[in-house]
Formats: structure tokens, C-alpha cells, sequence
């Protein structure tokens, strides 16, 4: 793991810290979907995805520091797929921090929860999202025009996907190969 870069599980006192980065601005500039800033909500919320089995996540930490949020969703569990989310609460974080998180959280993805693929959706504005997806191994799939309803204004959806096999190769060029709890990640193929 980079020395800089861990993660830890979200309990119900992350609340208020949650909910302070997803309403902020430079987050929701980029989210399909606006939350109410409700705390009691907030910690339900978090109560029910800490007892789901098709959901994982965890707050990102910079030198002990909490600067950010992943998630990793089942979107199929039969055929094993499963999609990403992940925001920097902290605009002050380096902006390495979203290169390298993905590391982890790759990893967590396919060799801890055994998925044997990620398909992740970008907005057409979050355009260092649509670069970032591409260093990182994804295929671009195609777009769906005008599909993404935000403040009334329809935008283009990206899709990305990448496979457990292709990342297995590709994360060699990234000196980690732990998870998002720094145990190491062994491809068993799928």
C-alpha cells in the first residue's frame, strides 16, 4: 500500500462528515443524484449499507487523515459486475490520491469481493473522471446521448468496463497490490 493512502470501515459518527462532502458543491457538480441534508437519514443510510452483502465501503485516508469516500456496488450478482463510486471530500487532497485510490479499490473489487467485472458510469462534465478511467485500465464502451437528467439539463453518459483478468496484468505498473484493508490481492482467475 503507499505509505500515504488507507482506508477504514464508515460507522454511523461518519455521519455528519459524509453528508458535509456529498452536499458540497465540488462533489455534487459531478453526482447524477442530490441528497437531502438530513443527519438521522444520513446515519440510516449508513446503518443499512454496513448490513448489505452487495455493498461495500469505506472512507479514504491520507497520512491517518479522512479525505474521501469509495464504494462498490453488485449491480448483477449472477454474472459478478459491479460499479464504483468514489468522491474527495477534501479539496485540499493531492490529486494523486484519485489515481492511486482506485488501486485499492480495484483490488478490494475483484480479488476480496471476486467480481469479475466493473462498469462504471461518468458524466460527460467530469471530464478528469473520463481520463482517469482510461489510465486506469477501463475500456470505453460508448455513450448514451442525453441520458442523464441533472438540474433540469439533459447530458451524455459515458460507459466504461473493466474485466478482473485485464486488471490482474494492468495493476502491474502500480507498486500495490493490497486492498482497501492492506491485505494483498491474488488474481484466482474467473
Amino acid at each position: 500500500m503507499y505509505s500515504f493512502l488507507s482506508y477504514r470501515r464508515i460507522t454511523p459518527d461518519d455521519a455528519q462528515m459524509l453528508l458535509d462532502w456529498r452536499t458540497a458543491p465540488h462533489i455534487t457538480q459531478y453526482m447524477l443524484t442530490d441528497v437531502p441534508y438530513d443527519i438521522e437519514r444520513q446515519k440510516a443510510w449508513i446503518e443499512r449499507c454496513n448490513t448489505r452483502d452487495d455493498y461495500q465501503h469505506c472512507i479514504i485516508r491520507i497520512e491517518g487523515r479522512d479525505v474521501g469516500y469509495a464504494s462498490i456496488t453488485v449491480t448483477d450478482r449472477v454474472s459478478g459486475v459491479g460499479e464504483l463510486g468514489v468522491y474527495i471530500g477534501e479539496a485540499s487532497a493531492p490529486k494523486e490520491l484519485t489515481i492511486y485510490n482506485f488501486v485499492g479499490t480495484l483490488n478490494h473489487a475483484f480479488f476480496t469481493m471476486g467480481l469479475h467485472k466493473i462498469v462504471n458510469h461518468v458524466v460527460a462534465w467530469n471530464e478528469r473522471t473520463l481520463r482517469l478511467q482510461q489510465f486506469n485500465g477501463y475500456r470505453h464502451v460508448g455513450v448514451l446521448k442525453d441520458h442523464a437528467l441533472k438540474d433540469g439539463v439533459r447530458h451524455d453518459l459515458h460507459i466504461f468496463e473493466l474485466s478482473a483478468a485485464h486488471w490482474a496484468d494492468f495493476r502491474k505498473k502500480f507498486p500495490h497490490e493490497g486492498n482497501w484493508w492492506g491485505e494483498e490481492t491474488v488474481y484466482k482467475g474467473q
